[in-house]
């Protein structure tokens, strides 16, 4: 069984009413882990992601050293790209961030490996109320997240390994609410966060929706549109709602989950 995470009601109540005292705090604490960091961070983005250009990249590849984690390499960065917790977020080396994009990282870290590619618009995001460490998102080398897709984790925690492509406005979320308790309202629902496997060379078509606690084997393919909610066995075709079977593939190699 997941383990279910209770949310603090008091807090989260607080954070989506009225401002407040405590509630501009809390805002604080999902942006960066310190007042210092947030100051920090907010002012290097403010002084340089407006920049286009080769220029503005070359600024960035220097600057932006100061606010991410410190064993992180430099990214290559477009303009109008926003980083949150940046401190918590690690690159590989030769990694590339399209404009657009936002990064919103927690005590649960991003990490993007060597030579991946993060495009347009897409949304990473690791925060959620109560976010555990190590339960973030970890994207390996040479994977590829498209324009305007969602990737979202804080609790569960999603693996990608390498060689992964995901395709344009992709969803793939960890969390789910427990909808069953119909007695509280939907921001006081228990938040269970499953983590979800995408093993190496992984094909995920556009429009696809991965979800939480979901197994994905190597050199799967996921068929355009499908909903994922179940594991798919390694060297298979799926496809549909739900995801079902259409197909399996030889190969040369004795694979497993």
């Amino acid at each position: 069984m997941p383990k279910i995470v209770k949310i603090n009601k008091d807090r989260l109540n607080n954070y989506l009413g009225a401002v407040s005292a405590s509630g501009l705090s809390l805002y604080l604490t999902t942006r960066s882990s310190s007042l210092y960091r947030y100051i920090l961070e907010s002012f290097v983005q403010i002084m340089f992601a407006w920049m286009p250009t080769l220029i503005g990249i070359m600024i960035r590849y220097f600057f932006y050293k100061l606010i991410f984690q410190k064993d992180s390499a430099r990214p290559v960065i477009e303009n109008s790209v926003e980083f949150l917790y940046a401190r918590n977020i690690k690159f590989g080396k030769n990694s590339y961030v399209d404009s657009g994009c936002r990064l919103h990282a927690s005590i649960a870290e991003i990490e993007i490996g060597d030579n991946s590619r993060i495009m347009r618009n897409a949304y990473v995001c690791s925060y959620v109320s109560n976010a555990r460490s190590s339960e973030g998102i970890y994207i390996g080398n040479k994977s590829w997240v498209g324009i305007n897709s969602v990737l979202s984790s804080g609790q569960g925690g999603l693996f990608i390994g390498n060689n992964v492509i995901i395709s344009s406005n992709v969803t793939i979320v960890t969390g789910n609410h427990d909808y069953r308790d119909v007695a509280a309202t939907t921001a006081e629902q228990e938040y269970i966060g499953n983590p979800i496997h995408i093993h190496d060379d992984v094909w995920v078509g556009a429009n696809a929706v991965i979800l939480g606690g979901v197994t994905v084997g190597k050199h799967a393919v996921i068929a355009a549109g499908s909903v994922v909610n179940k594991d798919v066995p390694a060297y298979s075709l799926v496809g549909g709602v739900p995801a079902k079977i259409i197909k399996k593939f030889k190969n040369n190699e004795n694979s497993t989950m």
